[in-house]
């Protein structure tokens, strides 16, 4: 599975390499969770000082999928975290779009209480460690 990664800066000298276009092969049967948190710890997201930060995950441009904050372990996911990556891709087997919203400093729980209230998904999934 090729997934096409985008994200957001996080300062004005950020900017230069917006949108910081990344692509990641995983395995078609790697947990959509396994896969975040992979990607996570490989540091595509940037650290930022004073240790706060909030991002949310979208999939190819639909709802929003993932809660992502630098304080936790691990993200909260708003769709079923064990479901293979493979059950993204559309018919042509092509790449999966992953984009990560930046929400600077705002609380990860605020921000993850009110997706899961207003997100159509199959339910939210506590990912953390």
């Amino acid at each position: 599975m090729k997934l096409l990664l985008t994200r957001e800066s996080v300062a004005m000298g950020d900017d230069v390499n917006a949108p910081h276009e990344q692509q990641k092969e995983f395995p078609d049967d790697l947990a959509i969770g396994e896969a975040i948190a992979t990607i996570i710890a490989d540091g595509y997201l940037p650290r930022i000082a004073g240790g706060c930060a909030t991002w949310v995950l979208t999939m190819s441009g639909a709802t929003s999928s993932a809660v992502v904050a630098q304080q936790w372990e691990r993200p909260l996911l708003l769709v079923a975290g064990q479901e293979p990556l493979g059950s993204l891709a559309g018919p042509d087997r092509g790449e999966v779009r992953w984009h990560f919203r930046y929400l600077a400093q705002q609380d990860p729980d605020v921000v993850y209480r009110r997706l899961s209230e207003t997100e159509a998904s199959p339910g939210p999934t506590d990912q953390r460690g």
